[in-house]
């Protein structure tokens, strides 16, 4: 009861209840089965109800513990609007056009790019841009991506590949302040479109 009131009016502390509950029920069943049971089906009927118990457990987690007891936010779900951002162009492997998007999260190994292009897993892209007075050219292949929907935006996670030592060394000047410009006040990043050409 007390677990229900809590999940009611959302207190974090109706998540602990409900585990405390949880472990509570499947102790009490096993102590009946074996004590006060007279049945052969006493090790199905206490499956059953583990079965049952968990269930509900992924029920209550997935609808009501991340998105209000304990809300998880990624960094694509806080608004791209206000997130740092390094405009890119880029061509795939396979088509001479040229495409603009935005790099919203940057590391050395890698970065998530947002664009409605549509690539193949494994498939190869060259990426141009210019930041924090760096320019980039930067191989790279598709190794996941993301449907456009409510939190996510549509684009792809791009790992970098076959680099050479200059452009490792400008790789990780440009993500280490990238990364210090998202923590101290995000927003776009002063960048501007690569000068030069994919051609």
């Amino acid at each position: 009861m007390m677990t229900g009131l809590r999940l009611r009016s959302l207190k974090k502390s109706s998540w602990y209840l409900f585990l405390g509950a949880n472990l509570s029920t499947t102790y009490v069943n096993a102590l009946n089965l074996v004590h006060y049971s007279n049945s052969n089906l006493k090790v199905h009927a206490f499956v059953l109800t583990l079965l049952i118990q968990f269930y509900v457990f992924l029920v209550v987690q997935r609808d009501v513990r991340v998105p209000y007891l304990f809300p998880r936010l990624k960094w694509w779900e806080s608004g791209v609007a206000g997130m740092s951002q390094i405009t890119t162009r880029f061509r795939s492997g396979t088509d001479s056009e040229e495409f603009d998007g935005l790099i919203l999260d940057l590391n050395a190994k890698g970065c998530f790019l947002k664009t409605p292009k549509e690539m193949k897993l494994g498939e190869v892209a060259l990426m141009s841009f210019q930041a924090f007075g760096h320019e980039l050219m930067v191989p790279a292949r598709v190794v996941w991506q993301a449907r456009s929907t409510v939190t996510h935006p549509r684009g792809l996670g791009l790992e970098f590949y076959k680099l050479n030592k200059q452009t490792q060394r400008k790789l990780k000047i440009v993500s280490k302040r990238f990364e210090k410009w998202r923590k101290s006040s995000g927003g776009p990043a002063p960048t501007e479109l690569p000068s030069r050409s994919l051609a």
